[in-house]
């Protein structure tokens, strides 16, 4: 467990020394704080739950999702990760470490989020543990969709094109949710990694926030991670992909 801390405290220091990762973790928290701020700083309160669901969604498929699938793809295609099996790290420790720098990120990037909300007048959330569950489901969701994406990409170039159903997925799932038709919003809530952005917009305004019932984003977070789950099982490699 120390030695898997150690690497990924170097993880998380080699990853900001990449210029695209630093602008991706600073710009995308900002840039929604402003989107926000220009758009939407006087929604009434029983809004905020949608508002916050949906920008998280974009948060982690934008950030989370492209970082981590471009970090898998690099560091497989590098050595990185044969070479750190030879370690005393245990295969879970190796995907530990490589995880936590991005964990981390998507985390913080939440957080400060959130907090500008709060700030512009959002109420308290009406069920906390549902917006923890909603940001933990999210955040790990969708760093199983990067890794995922990457065991399916030959290079860091061909994630551009891997990348495509989920990215595709996700940002037609963002309007469909705003539906008032329920079976729109359903299917929207369906697409990958709406479900945990719904939980989080159903725990910050009430169970009652969409025309969708929380079993349904219940439902669509655990058939997404089985989904990731089967996909890393399946084509995930240690070594290089030719």
């Amino acid at each position: 467990m120390t030695m898997m801390l150690r690497h990924g405290l170097f993880e998380i220091r080699l990853l900001f020394r990449r210029k695209l990762t630093l602008v991706s973790a600073t710009v995308m928290p900002i840039g929604l704080c402003v989107m926000t701020w220009l758009t939407v700083r006087d929604a009434p309160p029983e809004n905020w739950g949608s508002l916050v669901g949906d920008r998280f969604a974009m948060l982690m498929l934008l950030s989370v999702f492209m970082t981590s699938m471009t970090i898998y793809t690099a560091r497989r295609q590098s050595l990185v990760l044969k070479r750190l099996r030879t370690t005393e790290l245990t295969d879970a420790g190796v995907i530990g470490a490589i995880t936590m720098p991005v964990v981390v990120m998507g985390v913080v990037q939440a957080l400060i989020y959130f907090g500008f909300c709060l700030y512009l007048g959002a109420p308290m959330p009406a069920h906390p543990w549902l917006v923890v569950l909603g940001m933990a489901a999210g955040v790990l969701l969708t760093v199983a969709a990067g890794m995922a994406t990457a065991a399916l990409s030959k290079s860091v170039e061909a994630t551009h094109v891997t990348s495509f159903p989920v990215l595709v997925g996700a940002l037609a799932g963002l309007f469909m949710v705003g539906s008032t038709n329920s079976g729109v919003a359903t299917a929207g809530v369906l697409m990958p990694l709406l479900g945990p952005a719904d939980l989080l917009a159903k725990g910050w305004s009430g169970f009652g926030t969409g025309p969708v019932p929380i079993t349904t984003a219940l439902g669509s977070t655990l058939l997404w991670a089985v989904v990731f789950a089967a996909v890393i099982g399946r084509f995930f490699k240690w070594e290089p992909r030719s």
